[in-house]
């Protein structure tokens, strides 16, 4: 059965407090937890990254489309739900290569015609891209938001991680976005390494990358203030010290495709 082996989606549903996950992804959520008892503070600071740069873009940026890859199962206060809260008519497109994440999410958003939930895989964006929904909700002649928050990290070096990266960033329009977020083990080796070990006996690929590494993934776009940074020090409601920031070992950043973006008619 379908539920019998763990789901990273199921797994973080857990680490969130959710109730849409079954006992092997309790399983390995508890041993996840062991190899680094704060990693629920981990997910859930990295969802509120996600919030509030959705939050910026919409407010401050006058973006209106979203694609959000790996969006898992959702939660409160989703893309959308922060997006359209800003403008009615903005149009979200959820992505995952999950079937049941994307069922769940068929069945709750079916009433809303500019919010999509497609099955696509980050490892061939071309067929993404070039997906029915995709190219109904999305224009490619207007300024889009990219999550990836996190998703990369579950693709490993063989997965060729920069090149999906490379073809996604050439298909935006300038004035478009890239959100991010990515395991780095820069202040916490052992504990990121523990952590990975637990993910990949769910998603084999998964892997924590340097610092360098994942600022490669904007190529040139151009990061908004304050650059790319721990997810818990990016533009936070309250403050958050250095050494409390880099206890969360998700690097995160908001990044701006050069050029003057096209206006709306």
């Amino acid at each position: 059965m379908a539920w019998a082996a763990p789901s990273i989606a199921r797994v973080v549903d857990c680490l969130l407090g959710g109730k849409d996950n079954f006992r092997a992804d309790r399983e390995r959520a508890a041993e996840a937890l062991a190899a680094d008892p704060r990693l629920r503070q981990v997910v859930v600071e990295n969802r509120r990254f996600s919030r509030r740069a959705v939050r910026y873009l919409a407010r401050e940026c006058g973006v209106r489309q979203f694609v959000d890859i790996g969006t898992g199962l959702p939660a409160a206060e989703n893309t959308h739900d922060i997006a359209q809260d800003h403008d009615a008519s903005a149009q979200v497109l959820y992505v995952d290569n999950d079937p049941i994440v994307v069922a769940h999410g068929q069945a709750l958003l079916a009433e809303n015609d500019r919010i999509g939930v497609v099955q696509a895989d980050l490892r061939d964006p071309g067929a993404l891209l070039d997906h029915p929904v995709f190219t109904r909700l999305i224009d490619l002649d207007e300024p889009v938001a990219v999550l990836l928050t996190p998703v990369l990290q579950f693709l490993s070096d063989a997965d060729r991680p920069e090149e999906i990266m490379r073809t996604v960033r050439d298909a935006l329009p300038p004035g478009s976005h890239l959100v991010l977020s990515h395991a780095c083990p820069e202040a916490r080796p052992e504990r990121v390494e523990r952590v990975m070990d637990v993910y990949r006996s769910v998603v084999p690929s998964a892997t924590a990358r340097e610092r360098e590494r994942i600022a490669g993934f904007f190529g040139d776009f151009e990061f908004a203030e304050p650059g790319l940074t721990w997810v818990s020090s990016w533009r936070p409601d309250i403050a958050v010290p250095p050494r409390v920031a880099e206890r969360v070992w998700q690097l995160g950043g908001v990044a701006r495709k050069p050029g003057p973006a096209a206006g709306r008619a």
